[in-house]
């Protein structure tokens, strides 16, 4: 099944809040630049982001680490199985605050690892691998599987919503407003957290006295879909 489209899921996100959220009446217009467009009273605009906790060009960002785990733990598993190795599975959880800058050489710990402690199945001791410090677990089952995958098994824990990474958001948007619809009386701008996404959930209520610059939005909205909560980030006036 093919991935949806930016598009896509951005319509969905919005057909959620309109169920969430009062918005002016009027027909509904799905475009670009901004993503809808409500013919009302006025014209009003509304962009479309998701609020990640961390800039995804950031190396240590989730989205990118995620990606790099799932890297490591496949290449391992091939080196494991490639030097003898059982067919075993093994999932593993990383530590976030040590991010993963080259997959190989943690690639191939790992495979060392699995070849010392196959065939003694469960939690593997903490001493076993104690020279790598991005591991803060490991499990495997000592049965073997032709479809075995070794995989990776994260907690997280919930971060209050960033007054500067929302202010960052709101200046990339802005760098791009130029390109708006000119005929738009008024844009938003719908920042949703996906709790589904550990790289975007977050708690989002607005820190009590903080403000955003004044930006060319008429409103910044933050949106939790699966909760059905919206809350405004302030703006100075």
């Amino acid at each position: 099944m093919p991935r949806p489209t930016n598009r896509e899921i951005e319509q969905y996100y919005f057909g959620l809040f309109r169920g969430h959220y009062t918005l002016p009446a009027g027909e509904i217009e799905y475009k670009d630049k901004p993503d809808v467009i409500v013919h009302g009273e006025r014209r009003l605009g509304i962009e479309i982001a998701n609020l990640y906790l961390v800039d995804g060009r950031d190396p240590a960002s989730e989205q990118v680490q995620r990606r790099r785990r799932d890297q490591v733990m496949a290449r391992a598993q091939a080196l494991h199985r490639q030097s003898g190795g059982r067919r075993i599975e093994l999932s593993a959880a990383f530590d976030p605050r040590l991010p993963i800058m080259e997959t190989e050489p943690l690639a191939r710990k790992i495979a060392e690892i699995a070849t010392r402690v196959q065939g003694v199945p469960g939690r593997v001791d903490a001493l076993t691998f104690d020279h790598v410090p991005e591991l803060t677990a490991l499990y495997h089952s000592d049965k073997e599987y032709d479809s075995a995958k070794w995989f990776c098994t994260q907690s997280y824990g919930t971060p209050f919503v960033s007054v500067g990474r929302v202010r960052q958001m709101v200046a990339d948007k802005t760098a791009k407003a130029v390109d708006y619809d000119k005929g738009c009386e008024a844009i938003w701008l719908l920042l949703v957290v996906d709790f589904m996404d550990p790289a975007q959930d977050q708690y989002i209520e607005w820190p009590n006295g903080a403000a955003l610059d004044k930006s060319p939005f008429e409103r910044v909205l933050i949106y939790k879909p699966q909760f059905g909560q919206v809350v405004e980030a302030l703006q100075a006036q």
